[in-house]
């Protein structure tokens, strides 16, 4: 009976503390905000309003790591009965870090890519606490023609990425293909692996515009600001690379902190305004639409590769083709010239024996009408096939009255 007992208070502190574990406390983005503005930082470039909740990574559910979106800044937010905002970094501004991936990986803060000031940034940066700013980490087998990481997600102690390489032309134009390429980067070595390439034109390859962004182990959700207060939101399957819209997320409001989204297991909570959480499966409600991404890029290596095979099948096609035509026309042109030839030589039959002039030989060529050079051309070409035939042979005697020039002798 006391074991029982025991084993009942057990079982109610770990439901307890399972609850706990998975509720982030309140983020009150009032406070957080009003003590980030005594660092006095231009709020133009902080941005707050519109980039926090898509800045933030949990270290745990009372400690989060707010990274302004494009800046180094870095300020670490103890949630609790007293909020407490501290700023850990001493940078201050890149200008190639907007839209970066923002992560943590064994208590350490991680910002993959980037992009601005007309330029990108392909790598990974850490933050070095004894040190309050980041430092580029080197990324081994790393394609060294990388442009930009245009998709990536944290997968275990990987990150999937999907990059885009630079083109051969120095710039890319909006509608040229574009080449890529999907792997994956080993957080424990820093190795990068290459699954596959492909090539496609800069479209439909991202995931929505990130505006909201909670990550857990297995799934992400990631929020789109829509009109009038709405937001879109899609739950990302890391293992699968499907993003799911269902009718249960499309019921849920806009979150500011009292209330919160997050994700945990294979549920997906909702803590309202007043404190109230519910909660459901990640596949559960109905399907509004999927998108798989590693089959799409995949399809995108099956498209190039049959797109190629339909190429160089049409090219041969086409050549066999080519090929035949100039062979018949060929054939056609060579028993023009036998036929021709033979007539011209039933025409010399009764001057053999003879000298006849120039004129006379153009005449029976039936070429006297052409121009000079072509006369020329054709009485050559004419005389090298009749001689050729062996029935008739036309020499070149210099005629008696006037030595510059030639008649022809038939024999």
């Amino acid at each position: 009976m006391i074991r029982k007992k025991i084993t009942l208070i057990c079982l109610c502190v770990l439901c307890v503390f399972k609850v706990v574990s998975i509720n982030p406390k309140v983020i009150d983005t009032l406070e957080i905000h009003k003590q980030i503005k005594a660092f006095d930082i231009d709020e133009d470039i902080l941005n707050f309003k519109s980039n926090f909740f898509s800045s933030i990574v949990f270290k745990n559910d009372s400690i989060l790591y707010y990274n302004p979106n494009g800046t180094l800044h870095l300020f670490e937010i103890s949630l609790g009965e007293n909020t407490n905002v501290s700023k850990i970094s001493k940078s201050v501004y890149s200008g190639h870090n907007f839209n970066r991936h923002l992560f943590i990986h064994n208590d350490i803060i991680f910002s993959l890519g980037g992009q601005g000031l007309f330029n990108s940034f392909p790598g990974i940066i850490y933050f070095e606490s004894n040190l309050s700013g980041w430092l580029e980490m080197d990324i081994k087998n790393y394609p060294f023609d990388t442009k930009s990481v245009l998709n990536s997600w944290k997968k275990g102690n990987k990150i999937m990425v999907l990059l885009n390489h630079y083109s051969a032309s120095e710039y890319n134009k909006s509608d040229e293909v574009c080449k890529f390429s999907f792997g994956e980067i080993n957080l424990t070595t820093f190795k990068y692996q290459q699954h596959f390439t492909f090539e496609s034109p800069d479209t439909d390859l991202r995931l929505i515009k990130e505006d909201y962004f909670y990550d857990s182990d297995f799934y992400s959700i990631y929020g789109s600001y829509e009109d009038k207060g709405k937001i879109a939101y899609r739950v990302f399957d890391k293992k699968s690379g499907i993003s799911t819209r269902t009718s249960n997320l499309d019921a849920l409001e806009r979150v500011n902190g009292i209330s919160y989204v997050y994700i945990k297991d294979s549920s997906v909570f909702y803590r309202s305004d007043n404190g109230k959480i519910k909660s459901f499966g990640v596949n559960s409600g109905t399907i509004i639409h999927t998108k798989d991404l590693l089959k799409q890029y995949k399809g995108r290596v099956n498209n190039i590769f049959s797109h190629t095979i339909i190429v160089t099948i049409i090219a041969i096609l086409i050549s066999l083709l080519f090929f035949n035509i100039k062979r018949r026309k060929e054939n056609k042109l060579s028993n023009n010239k036998v036929d021709n030839t033979l007539y011209i030589e039933e025409k010399l039959i009764r001057f053999k024996n003879s000298i006849i002039t120039k004129e006379k030989l153009d005449e029976l060529f039936n070429i006297s009408h052409y121009s000079y050079e072509t006369i020329k051309t054709r009485r050559s070409m004419i005389i090298n096939h009749i001689n050729e035939n062996g029935n008739l042979l036309i020499t070149r005697v210099r005629k008696k009255d006037d030595k510059r020039f030639y008649d022809y002798k038939i024999s």
